[in-house]
């Protein structure tokens, strides 16, 4: 089996460095092959450098600063399914900057691969010192086409309907099937909404068991002024970023699209009101 791991980094070199190391270690015990595409968008703090002089393979292309996650991550994608050593038979890992993998976890998303042909295969995070999952598998909640649930993983392969891209297993008959990650998204949703593709398209997406690495949730910024947090809520990795939600919306709600973020943001302004 040959996997072909895909990174987005900007100005995290030890992080980075950190994930490729787990990364290395744990195809090892899973005993598949493993090489890099990452997408340096920018990186002001040696992580180019760094990369190169690993003993890896690894190739990295490099970014101006203005791509983010979702246009990175679809950059080291294209370059795989153009590479001349990629095959249909071969693997895509999206692998976040800041995973630590576990020594079994590419061993247990491999079996889940065997069990599952053709499936997207995707594995849950848990924060370093609380141990409490922090990414995973996604499930809708309530009415609200872009409102989902965090699925707790079990001791049992489970069916999700959508994921957070920390670490994600993809065939590469299925990411040629989908045309890659949509990286006309800002920077969040593009997983999310590669997820939600997948199910319109019949790919079905499985949660390994239990968790697969740590990678702690970015702490939330403060509170401040309305107008500033409103600012940051509609910024380019803000969660009501208009442009990418009238981007996923319109794929699966092309006439109503704009009343779930009308939605959004009546709620969004409903939250800040101070009850009396």
């Amino acid at each position: 089996m040959k996997l072909h791991v895909i990174m987005a980094c900007h100005n995290r070199r030890d992080l980075t460095v950190r994930a490729m190391s787990s990364a290395v270690t744990a195809a090892l015990t899973a005993g598949v092959d493993i090489d890099f595409t990452v997408f340096d968008d920018g990186s002001t703090d040696g992580t180019s450098k760094a990369l190169q002089e690993l003993d890896l393979p690894v190739q990295v292309i490099s970014g101006d600063g203005s791509a983010f996650w979702a246009s990175g991550m679809a950059q080291a994608e294209r370059a795989v399914l153009a590479g001349s050593d990629a095959v249909d038979t071969d693997y895509l890992v999206w692998l976040n900057d800041d995973v630590d993998l576990d020594i079994s976890a590419l061993l247990n998303l491999r079996r889940v691969v065997e069990e599952h042909e053709g499936s997207v295969v995707v594995g849950a995070m848990r924060d370093a010192i609380s141990r409490e999952i922090t990414y995973s598998g996604l499930e809708r909640a309530g009415m609200h086409p872009l409102r989902f649930n965090l699925v707790q993983p079990t001791t049992s392969t489970l069916p999700i309907e959508t994921f957070n891209g920390n670490l994600v297993v993809v065939p590469l008959c299925v990411a040629r099937a989908l045309n890659g990650i949509d990286g006309e998204f800002s920077h969040a949703l593009a997983d999310i909404d590669y997820g939600l593709r997948c199910g319109r398209s019949g790919i079905p997406v499985h949660l390994a068991a239990g968790t697969q690495g740590t990678c702690s949730r970015n702490i939330p910024a403060g509170r401040h002024s309305n107008s500033h947090d409103w600012s940051a809520f509609l910024s380019v990795k803000g969660g009501g970023n208009f442009a990418s939600m009238k981007r996923i919306l319109q794929k699966s709600n092309p006439a109503s699209w704009w009343i779930p973020i009308m939605v959004t943001y009546v709620l969004w302004w409903m939250r800040r009101i101070p009850v009396r």
